[in-house]
């Protein structure tokens, strides 16, 4: 019983000795129940440049039920029942807030997820009073040449442009054009990849038995500058690309201006390599190409503007290369079915089949999978929007991991201008979704001509074909290469003094938009 008792004394005073101390145990931590990431705005959208010395961007928040002293938090993005940690152990104020000036945009990248602060090292069952923005965290990089007399010239580069519901990412011209396309569903999972290499023009048009380029320029084969560092990159006369983006941060709308350069082989055997085109010389012929993505990425529309660099005129025989997808995870391209203009339903195809099509301008080419119910988010629908004629559609390769076609377009290219063809790409669940965003994205294909008037005189401008009637009507939109005339008729006590803007002089105006075009007309008092 002593022995006990002066146990119990010495423990106590050890106790007591602590306490003075101050080395006291401390307090049970308060648990964090909740928190909210107030930055970024929700939602944000991001494009981490790897061309960038650095990739980062802020976050801060507030917290509840913390002790204020050693609490910490990790800062996740969630998708599908998924997370990454964009930063660990963050320390708390007093007040429960917490600030990350330069968290790395390079781990969440190429998601699209929602952001939450949650008791570091914990994974709650329940996030719902942790609360946060969704934010799309893209990519940018060039793709220079490695090495040799080009070391460093740029021929290539690669976007992608997340936004809340879908996303697409490309490459350049003859690389893959628009490289995916990819549908969410409400959890920001990644349910299907769509397109898969589209609105291309490669340098062979057949991987198994190439006859020419997909790109010929007055009958010879040329090529961009992606396209000719394949064939060799240490080649005289190697051209380079350039590419610039902006991003919406509030939207993810997304503006890509690529500007290539293209080239022939001086020497003409086909297909070139390393020995017989170690040269390459200027075909006379710039591609602009602007693609735009919006519509919370369900629509990529691409332009592409061939200009003459040499002051003169030049053909245009183009194949551009189309790959289809359409499932994720498992699925079968084989079972690709496709509606083409002037037809009335679905059907699939083999290699080699040949689809001509309807001589008037542009059109839409649908695709989905066969027997997979309407809105199935495991594979998706699209549609291809163009908006000049087209001859003809052959399926180049048809196998379970992509379905392919090339569609045929011609074009002139002036002298002086140049000549546009645009096209869009549709993804959605539901057929009636792609079809509505389809003919949205074909009535902005139309070249548009506004009329303005001016002066102190009175009077009417009409056009053939119909759609402008100022007073009324002073803007319509006409399918691309449709030559409009337009008429000027003064009111009683003016008259016409002459047009400016497209037109010139005083006579009728016969105007061929190739894009947007403004022509003001002039009336003055007799």
């Amino acid at each position: 019983m002593r022995a006990t008792g002066i146990g119990w004394a010495a423990t106590a005073t050890l106790a007591s000795a602590l306490v003075v101390g101050g080395l006291a145990a401390p307090p049970a931590r308060a648990a964090i129940t909740s928190s909210k990431v107030t930055t970024p705005a929700n939602p944000s959208f991001f494009i981490a440049d790897q061309d960038a010395k650095t990739q980062t961007f802020a976050i801060a928040g507030t917290t509840t039920g913390q002790n204020g002293i050693d609490d910490t938090v990790d800062v996740n993005c969630y998708s599908g029942g998924t997370f990454v940690t964009v930063a660990r152990n963050v320390p708390l104020s007093p007040t429960g807030a917490f600030s990350i000036p330069k968290a790395n945009l390079n781990e969440p990248l190429d998601l699209t997820c929602r952001l939450r602060a949650v008791p570091a090292g914990a994974n709650p069952s329940n996030l719902t009073p942790f609360a946060g923005p969704a934010i799309g965290v893209g990519e940018r990089g060039s793709e220079p040449v490695a090495g040799g007399p080009n070391a460093g010239k740029v021929v290539g580069y690669y976007v992608d442009a997340q936004q809340k519901t879908a996303a697409f990412d490309y490459n350049a011209l003859g690389g893959c054009g628009l490289t995916d396309g990819y549908l969410y569903d409400s959890t920001f999972a990644q349910t299907t990849t769509t397109f898969s290499c589209d609105a291309a023009l490669f340098s062979s048009n057949s991987a198994t038995a190439p006859t020419r380029s997909e790109l010929q320029i007055d009958g010879a084969n040329a090529y961009d500058p992606f396209s000719a560092g394949q064939i060799d990159p240490n080649a005289i006369g190697l051209p380079s690309l350039t590419d610039t983006y902006t991003v919406d941060e509030a939207t993810g709308n997304v503006a890509i201006h690529e500007t290539d350069p293209l080239v022939e082989c001086r020497e003409t055997t086909y297909p070139p390599n390393v020995i017989s085109c170690s040269s390459f010389a200027s075909a006379g012929v710039t591609d602009d190409r602007t693609i735009t993505q919006s519509s919370d990425g369900h629509v990529s529309s691409i332009e592409d503007s061939f200009k003459s660099t040499d002051g003169n005129a030049h053909s245009l025989d183009l194949l551009w290369d189309d790959s289809q997808h359409f499932w994720q995870g498992s699925g079968d391209s084989t079972q690709l079915e496709y509606e083409f203009p002037g037809q009335t339903g679905f059907s699939t195809h083999v290699a080699g089949d040949s689809v001509s099509l309807p001589t008037s301008n542009g059109g839409a080419i649908f695709v989905r999978m066969h027997s997979a119910a309407d809105g199935d988010t495991g594979t998706g629908q699209g549609a291809i929007v163009y908006n000049r004629p087209a001859s003809v559609a052959t399926f180049t390769l048809v196998q379970s991991f992509q379905s392919e076609f090339t569609l045929h377009q011609t074009g002139t290219v002036p002298a002086a201008g140049s000549t546009t063809f645009r096209s869009a790409y549709v993804q959605d669940f539901k057929a009636a979704d792609v079809a509505s965003l389809a003919k949205a994205a074909a009535a902005a294909f139309l070249d548009t001509i506004n009329i303005t008037k001016s002066g102190k005189g009175k009077g009417r401008v009409t056009s053939s074909p119909s759609g402008i009637a100022c007073g009324k009507a002073c803007s319509h939109g006409y399918v691309d290469g449709t030559t409009v005339t337009l008429k000027a008729k003064p009111a009683r006590g003016s008259r016409f003094a002459g047009w400016s803007g497209a037109c010139k002089g005083r006579h009728d105006c016969r105007v061929t938009p190739d894009g947007n075009v403004t022509v003001k007309a002039r009336f003055v008092l007799r």
